[in-house]
């Protein structure tokens, strides 16, 4: 009976361990399992000698981006997002999204990419439903950009009755103004004006 031997030295004084380790996928969690670890007691090389982890860790890995594709499908319906017209606006066939919630069709590793993109940047479906047309998807980028800046930008100016500003690119400018009015109470108001002008040129 042949002995397994250490792939490094071809000693067959090999022990074997087990250890845990983590496993994590965006969107999909994480999990942990245990695998087996060889040690060469001659050359002290470590690892997987004989593939006894590899159907763990992939089906592990399977079951994780099965989740992802869950949790991700979940979240567009959750905030009313049109699975039909997600399928149009990407030309996935009809669906196809459908059968990877329901376990139905598993997802290609290009369709689970996809999923992930969309979920990060919502705004690459809008781009999808304008052919992919280069002027609209600066728009549209622009747009999504400066809906995440706004928050994070001071307007306010406690010192000034009036203050404004400007944030621009070569193609785009956010033009900001911040002033304050009185009421029929003659109570102040602050009030914000933003506007984007943006250049298709």
């Amino acid at each position: 009976m042949n002995k397994q031997r250490c792939p490094a030295c071809g000693s067959i004084d090999i022990t074997d361990e087990k250890k845990s380790i983590l496993i994590k996928k965006p969107f999909g969690g994480q999990d942990n399992i245990e695998i087996h670890e060889n040690i060469c007691s001659i050359c002290g090389s470590r690892g997987d000698f004989f593939n006894q982890n590899e159907l763990l860790i992939d089906e592990t890995i399977k079951k994780l981006q099965q989740k992802s594709i869950e949790n991700i499908l979940n979240y567009f319906i959750d905030n009313k997002m049109s699975m039909s017209s997600i399928e149009r606006a990407l030309e996935i066939p009809q669906r196809t999204l459908t059968k990877w919630k329901n376990r139905t069709n598993a997802p290609s590793s290009a369709g689970i990419a996809l999923m992930r993109f969309i979920k990060l940047f919502p705004w690459l479906l809008e781009v999808a439903e304008n052919k992919y047309d280069y002027s609209e998807a600066q728009k549209i980028h622009i747009n999504a950009a400066i809906q995440k800046l706004l928050p994070e930008m001071d307007f306010c100016k406690e010192n000034f009755v009036e203050a404004g500003g400007i944030v621009a690119t070569s193609r785009s400018a956010l033009l900001y103004r911040y002033y304050k009015k009185k009421n029929i109470n003659n109570q102040e108001n602050a009030f914000n004006e933003v506007t984007l002008v943006t250049s298709t040129e």
